[in-house]
């Protein structure tokens, strides 16, 4: 699947029951990674905190933090992401935004992949609007 420039990844789904955490992940591997999005409800020392970040070369970047939570346990979610090119643009489901830099600097990725406490019922990449 191809996440270029100009396009939306939206994500919907359910949290699991007694979840810890839940990653959403968009980049060219395992070991580069442009936008990681980890819901946090309880890992390590986070609570209900959202964590991004970026890897590269395998190493972990420089973490931003976000305290708007609006994820609960076993209920519904829709996540939507905007790729501006310099930003990641991400849309909460309670309509609040959060934005990212595209630390690489890459106009496509081609590797998403998800993680942890959460079902995912429905992906779409698409032209933004």
């Amino acid at each position: 699947m191809s996440f270029k420039t100009g396009m939306t990844l939206k994500v919907t789904g359910v949290v699991k029951s007694d979840p810890r955490r839940f990653s959403i992940n968009v980049g060219h591997s395992v070991e580069s990674i442009a936008l990681h999005f980890d819901v946090r409800f309880k890992h390590l020392s986070d609570v209900l905190t959202i964590v991004l970040n970026s890897k590269k070369n395998n190493s972990w970047q420089h973490e931003k933090r976000e305290h708007d939570f609006p994820f609960e346990a076993e209920k519904e979610f829709e996540v939507s992401i905007l790729f501006s090119g310099d930003d990641f643009d991400i849309y909460l489901p309670d309509g609040h935004k959060v934005q990212f830099p595209n630390r690489p600097g890459c106009k496509n990725y081609s590797y998403l992949f998800f993680g942890g406490d959460a079902k995912i019922q429905e992906i779409s990449v698409k032209p933004s609007n």
